[in-house]
């Protein structure tokens, strides 16, 4: 079963749940034992529900505005997509997906971006960018802020924009 929840939502025993899944699926990242969030909070949530109402999967969702050549542009920015081992290869993560797509056209989000493995996320409908990708930080030209490849999916009849894209601030 699919759920959106909005991050401020989030329960405290949800809390914990997600932080076990996101330590297990993302190279066990201790920053996962802290929080449920690996740069940024997400304003919003997707969980999949096991029948015994346990969390087995997860995608966050950030409303981020970006810059493009173009002038800006509101896009729907996926996170921390994580499936727990058990539960792989059931096709949850493409209802997730599915889940987030339906809401960001409700909204008239044109655009859905993540960063992951092209062969996971291409079934979904997401294709890798080839624009020149800018983000924040202190540390400047040192900073490698992409884990993954930048990847977008169109959901209207909207063309991507070409040229540089810059994120404003960490990726998500």
């Amino acid at each position: 079963m699919i759920i959106y929840r909005s991050d401020e939502t989030i329960t405290d025993e949800e809390d914990g749940e997600l932080r076990k899944l996101l330590f297990s699926c993302f190279s066990f990242n201790p920053i996962f034992l802290a929080r449920r969030y690996f740069l940024q909070r997400p304003g919003h949530r997707w969980l999949a529900k096991s029948p015994a109402g346990e969390i087995v999967a997860h995608a966050a969702l950030h409303e981020k505005i970006i810059g493009t050549e173009a002038g800006d542009l509101l896009i729907g920015g996926i996170a921390e997509v994580c499936v727990a081992p058990d539960h792989r290869g059931l096709g949850i993560s493409k209802e997730l997906l599915q889940s987030i797509d339906q809401w960001l056209r409700a909204r008239g989000i044109a655009f859905a971006m993540l960063f992951g493995q092209p062969q996971v996320y291409a079934s979904s409908g997401y294709a890798p960018m080839r624009n020149e990708l800018r983000a924040g930080s202190l540390l400047g030209p040192h900073w490698n802020p992409f884990s993954g490849t930048p990847m977008i999916k169109a959901l209207s009849s909207t063309v991507w924009p070409g040229g540089i894209i810059d994120l404003r601030g960490p990726s998500f």
